[in-house]
């Protein structure tokens, strides 16, 4: 973002200041420049003031920020533009290095676009700090530069990732736009590696109390959060049962704790009469008497392994009104069905993290083209797609994808065959 892109927002208001700021990495600035606008589309600032800082983040050096304020009075500022981010290496091409080279200070910027957090060039692969930084960058495309990387440098990643995830968690309620997004990414590379240490983050994130989940994650709680508990607990199922049976925890939650439960016997983690027998104990007593989204959670899972030995106390759980009588109609369907035949296409429809560029193409950040975000950089997939052959021969950058309304399993298949869509293309 640079100083006539700041402008181009609409409604400013003249004298107009802009406020930028340069440090050796996206997160510490040491430099920070404040440009002096008097009418709209001025190429060149009326006046420029720089200061510099050493140690602290300029940014936080309250005689700094009284010497910008003073600066702005005197120059009569009625409206202030800045950016968030840290806009490049503080030093200067030319003076404070040669011409044409990287700056010797700054290693961070090496071969880093400023403003997509990209490399500039394929013969110098991305580093870890660099990749970090990728993917916490707000943009409207995926950085597939920065995905791709991050599955060559697992060893050092897996701690970064970590850390990143337990800083969201500490203060879910204070969490920068850039550190959410890290945050998903985080998880999903974690759950890819199987990393076990992740398995106690996903259930702290899970069992946030009202919306906090969704608050920091947002959609991947539904989406992802089954799959984030079966592939991280190590087989396992005790302390998803604890939030199973967490009323603090939204209900949401609870419902994809119970639904891992049944990928754990899709993944042949645990048996399917084990899992049977819970659920039975669920439908009895081990759910509260009132309805929730996690009851009908329990049907679905009770479905997808067949867990026939719990029909029973489900449907008295629907005499109850706890479940939607619309979802039970099932249940006499897979009781005369060939036993094998459901968990069969249950285990074929399981898929675990391989392919995070795939598994993150929905997000609705992906598909907002044109939005007035300064901190998104327009960059499209394609684009970011070059980087990704030449250098990073074991990665297929996947096509675009929007993933469509989910269908209904009562509702009529879209093929046009006339078939609920559990009979035909669902099944």
């Amino acid at each position: 973002m640079n100083i006539s892109q700041l402008q181009m927002k609409t409604g400013m208001k003249y004298p107009l200041a802009t406020v930028l700021s340069y440090g050796p990495n996206r997160k510490v600035a040491s430099k920070l420049v404040v440009s002096i606008f008097h009418r709209p589309g001025q190429t060149e600032p009326t006046a420029v003031e720089k200061w510099l800082g050493q140690g602290q983040d300029i940014r936080q050096d309250p005689v700094v920020m009284a010497a910008v304020n003073e600066f702005k009075a005197r120059h009569f500022v009625v409206q202030t533009v800045s950016d968030a981010r840290v806009m490049g290496c503080p030093h200067q091409e030319g003076i404070d290095y040669p011409e044409g080279q990287e700056c010797p200070q700054c290693p961070f910027w090496t071969n880093l676009d400023r403003y997509t957090l990209e490399p500039k060039s394929l013969d110098r692969p991305l580093t870890p700090d660099q990749i970090l930084a990728g993917l916490s960058c707000g943009r409207d495309a995926q950085p597939m530069a920065s995905l791709a990387a991050a599955e060559h440098h697992r060893q050092r990643l897996v701690e970064p990732f970590i850390l990143a995830v337990e800083r969201a968690l500490d203060h879910p309620q204070d969490v920068p736009p850039d550190d959410a997004q890290l945050f998903s990414y985080a998880l999903a590379f974690l759950a890819k590696w199987r990393e076990p240490r992740a398995f106690q983050l996903v259930l702290r994130w899970l069992s946030l109390p009202g919306e906090g989940a969704f608050d920091l994650g947002g959609d991947t709680v539904t989406e992802w959060g089954s799959r984030l508990l079966a592939l991280t607990c190590g087989g396992d199922p005790t302390l998803i049962k604890h939030l199973i049976q967490n009323r603090e925890a939204n209900e949401f939650c609870r419902g994809q704790a119970i639904e891992a439960l049944a990928l754990l016997v899709a993944g042949n983690q645990q048996t399917q009469l084990e899992i049977a027998d819970y659920f039975g104990w669920l439908a009895r007593e081990g759910l509260e008497r009132e309805f929730c989204t996690a009851w009908d959670s329990l049907v679905t899972a009770s479905l997808d392994i067949e867990a026939i030995t719990a029909f029973k106390d489900l449907r008295r759980a629907g005499e109850e009104e706890l479940i939607d009588p619309f979802i039970l109609d099932e249940l006499d369907e897979v009781e005369a069905a060939p036993r094998g035949e459901q968990i069969a296409s249950f285990r074929r429809h399981f898929v675990p993290f391989e392919n995070i560029a795939a598994e993150t193409i929905w997000w609705a950040c992906f598909h907002e083209r044109g939005s007035d975000d300064w901190g998104s950089a327009d960059v499209d997939v394609a684009e970011e797609a070059q980087f990704l052959e030449p250098t990073l021969d074991d990665y297929s950058a996947p096509e675009p994808y929007i993933a469509p309304p989910k269908i209904g399993r009562n509702e009529p298949c879209p093929c046009g065959s006339g078939k609920k869509f559990k009979k035909c293309c669902g099944g």
